[in-house]
C-alpha cells in the first residue's frame, strides 16, 4: 500500500442538525403556502429534506476562506442582456492564484455557446470575419465533486414554528391606501386591480380623492375615514380597527441527521489541461505565469504526453514548486475547513452547528465514491453500517493508497463501541477470486495486502488525510 500514490480523495460524512433550517425552498404550495419550508423530494409517500450540494459547497468555499486568509475568488458581472440585466458572470479564472478556482472550477461561456445558431445568426457570422484572436470559453470543471446533504430519515423530521413579528409603528401613507382599497371594495369598485388604489380613486370622484389626499397630507386618518365613509353610499366601510397587530409567519424546520458524500480529484489539484476546446487557462494568463515560472508545460510528460497526442491537441500545464500554497497545502486546507463547516440559511432563528459529527475519507488510485450510504437512522442515534463499512474496504483494497481515517465525535453514534474496534490493521488475501479480509494482531506479518483503519475524531481525520498526500 506503501507504494501507490493517491489520485483521489474520497469520503463521507453526517451532520446532526436539530431544529434546523438550512437551505429553503421558497413557500409552500396549497393550505401550505404562507409556510416557509425546507428543500425536499419524494421518497415513495415521504419528503425528505436535503441541503443542495450547491448550498453546502458555498459553505465550504467560505469557511475555506475564512480559516486560511486566502484571498477569495469572487464572482463579478461580466454580461448583460438588451433588457439591462446581468446575463454572465465569471470569478477570477485564476486557479494559479486563487485557490477556490482551482479546487472548485469556474466557467466563462462565449456569446452563442450551448444553443442551436439561428439562421439570422449564421447570416450574421458569414458577414462579419471572426478574429483571429478571439477568446474562447474558459472552464474548468471541479475537481471536487459532492453529493446533496440529505436526510437519514424519511419520516418524524418535520416541525414547525409558529411566529409573530410584533409592530408599534405603521406607515400612515400605506395605512391610507389601504383604508382607500376597503372603501373600494365596500363600494363595488375594485375592477381594474393592475392600477394603484389613487388612481381608481380618482376614476370614481375626482375631488373624493383631492380631499382625500389633503387629509393624508396632514396626517389625519380619523379625517381621511369620515371622509371615505360619507361618501360611501351608506354600505358599512370595515376600517383596520389594529394597524399594528402581530404579523404571523411559519417556518417549517427538521430534526435529522444529514449525509453527503465527496471525492476530490487530487491530480488535477494545481494542473490546467488546454486541450482542444477545453481551455482551462486564458493564453494571457498561460504566458505570464510561464514568464513568471508560476506554471511549467509537462505537455510531454506521461500521462499527459498520451492524453494531449504529444501536443497535437493542446497543451497541458501545472503550478511549480514556486508557488504557494502548494498542491498538497490546498488539499489539507480544503479538508480541515470541511470537518469545521459551518454556515445556513437561518442561522439566526435556527442556529446550527454543520460541522461533521462523523467524517470518513481515505486516498483512492481511482475516482469511485465509495463510502457510500454507510448510515442508518435509530430512535437512539446513527447507526455506522460496520459490515457495509468493511465489506467496502475489503472491495476496493488494492484502490485504496492511505490509511482509512474515521472521524468520530464521542456519544454521537449508537454503535460507538463497534466503530472503535473497527481500528487496526486488516490483511486482504484472495482466494479463488474470493477476497478474505482479517484482522492482524500488532506485529504480525501479512502476505498481501494490509489496510490500515484509524478511528480518531472528525478534525483529526481531516487533518490526518491532508498530511498523508503525496
Amino acid at each position: 500500500m506503501s507504494d501507490k500514490k493517491p489520485t483521489h480523495i474520497a469520503g463521507t460524512f453526517l451532520v446532526q442538525v436539530d431544529a434546523a433550517f438550512l437551505n429553503g425552498a421558497g413557500l409552500g404550495e396549497g393550505e401550505d403556502r404562507n409556510v416557509t419550508v425546507p428543500k425536499t423530494f419524494r421518497d415513495g409517500k415521504n419528503e425528505v429534506p436535503y441541503v443542495s450540494s450547491q448550498a453546502w459547497k458555498r459553505w465550504l468555499r467560505n469557511t475555506l476562506i475564512e480559516e486560511t486568509g486566502w484571498p477569495p475568488s469572487e464572482l463579478r458581472a461580466i454580461g448583460w442582456n438588451p433588457k439591462g440585466n446581468v446575463s454572465k458572470i465569471a470569478a477570477e479564472l485564476n486557479p494559479v492564484d486563487f485557490i477556490e478556482d482551482d479546487i472548485f472550477g469556474y466557467m466563462r461561456a462565449e456569446k452563442g455557446q450551448g444553443r442551436r445558431a439561428s439562421k439570422e445568426d449564421e447570416e450574421s457570422e458569414q458577414e462579419e470575419e471572426t478574429p483571429k484572436g478571439r477568446t474562447k470559453s474558459i472552464i474548468r470543471a471541479s475537481p471536487f465533486m459532492a453529493s446533496l446533504l440529505i436526510s437519514l430519515r424519511s419520516t418524524w423530521w418535520r416541525g414547525q414554528d409558529e411566529g409573530f413579528v410584533h409592530l408599534t409603528k405603521y406607515d400612515p401613507l400605506k395605512l391610507a391606501e389601504a383604508e382607500i382599497e376597503r372603501f373600494l371594495e365596500a363600494t363595488g369598485k375594485t375592477s381594474d386591480k393592475k392600477k394603484g388604489s389613487w388612481e381608481r380613486l380618482k376614476e370614481v370622484n375626482n375631488d373624493l380623492a383631492t380631499k382625500a389626499r389633503s387629509f393624508v397630507d396632514k396626517n389625519d386618518l380619523d379625517g381621511l375615514r369620515k371622509l371615505l365613509s360619507e361618501n360611501a353610499n351608506g354600505k358599512v366601510i370595515n376600517f383596520l380597527e389594529n394597524p399594528c397587530s402581530p404579523l404571523p409567519y411559519t417556518t417549517r424546520f427538521y430534526n435529522a441527521h444529514l449525509q453527503g458524500i465527496f471525492c476530490l480529484n487530487y491530480s488535477r489539484l494545481g494542473v490546467y489541461w488546454n486541450l482542444g476546446d477545453r481551455i482551462e487557462l486564458e493564453e494571457d494568463k498561460v504566458r505570464g505565469f510561464l514568464k513568471e515560472e508560476k506554471i511549467k508545460d509537462i505537455t510531454n510528460e506521461e500521462p499527459y504526453k498520451t492524453l494531449s497526442d504529444a501536443g497535437k491537441i493542446g497543451r497541458i500545464y501545472r503550478i511549480t514548486e514556486k508557488v504557494k500554497p502548494t498542491r498538497k497545502e490546498r488539499a489539507y486546507a480544503l479538508f480541515t475547513a470541511l470537518a469545521m463547516l459551518r454556515g445556513g440559511a437561518k442561522q439566526a432563528q435556527f442556529g446550527t452547528d454543520v460541522s461533521p459529527k462523523v467524517l470518513i475519507v481515505a486516498g483512492l488510485t481511482c475516482g469511485n465514491p465509495i463510502f457510500n450510504h454507510l448510515f442508518k437512522d435509530d430512535s437512539e442515534g446513527p447507526i455506522l453500517k460496520t459490515e457495509t463499512f468493511k465489506e467496502i474496504v475489503k472491495d476496493y483494497a488494492d484502490r485504496i493508497a492511505t490509511p482509512v481515517f474515521v472521524g468520530i465525535r464521542s456519544g454521537y453514534l449508537k454503535n460507538e463501541g463497534e466503530v472503535r474496534d473497527l481500528a487496526g490493521t486488516y490483511g486482504i488475501q484472495e482466494n479463488k477470486s474470493v477476497k478474505i479480509m482479517t484482522k492482524k494482531d500488532a506485529g504480525a506479518k501479512q502476505n498481501g495486502l494490509e489496510i490500515a483503519v484509524e478511528v480518531l475524531t472528525p478534525i483529526e481525520a481531516a487533518r490526518k488525510i491532508g498530511e498523508s498526500l503525496p
